[in-house]
């Protein structure tokens, strides 16, 4: 039983953290860019954020991880990232007039965070973090993976 809840509760901190340092660059340049976004924000997004999140993963708990956990670590880094999309893309548009400001938000927020893989999507497209949102859905596991690799072939097995 103890086993499963320490699973779970690492599960759940892999997935916050991952959504934490994913999403918080965003909120922060949205809240400082406000009504001024531009290509060039977006093309800042795109780099910014997979590398934040990837550089914190290699630099802060990859190396602490079993090299068979790493990957498990970056896909559930990589579905918290998913799920709190919705609420954290629409409380970044707060600061742009849109998001949490309107009448009905309260709704799109639930059904949203509901509906996740699909407003994930689609509001990072209009949030300009959909080339972000791809590049670390698909470096993060692929980097953990060779890792890991790399750990194992270095042990001499």
């Amino acid at each position: 039983m103890k086993a499963e809840l320490r699973r779970t509760t690492k599960a759940l901190t892999h997935a916050l953290l991952g959504a934490l340092v994913f999403w918080t660059p965003n909120v922060m340049v949205h809240w400082i860019i406000a009504y001024r976004f531009s290509g060039f924000v977006v093309i800042g997004l795109t780099v910014l954020l997979p590398a934040v999140t990837i550089l914190f993963f290699r630099a802060f708990l990859w190396p602490s991880l079993k090299q068979e956990s790493r990957l498990s670590a970056a896909l559930f880094a990589v579905l918290g990232i998913w799920i709190t999309g919705p609420s954290m893309l629409t409380f970044s548009a707060s600061f742009c007039g849109g998001g949490l400001t309107q009448p009905d938000a309260w709704r799109f927020f639930v059904f949203g965070t509901l509906l996740f893989p699909l407003f994930t999507f689609v509001m990072s497209a209009y949030d300009g973090t959909l080339f972000a949102l791809l590049l670390t859905t698909l470096l993060l596991p692929i980097l953990a993976n060779s890792r890991a690799k790399e750990a194992y072939a270095g042990n001499g097995n």
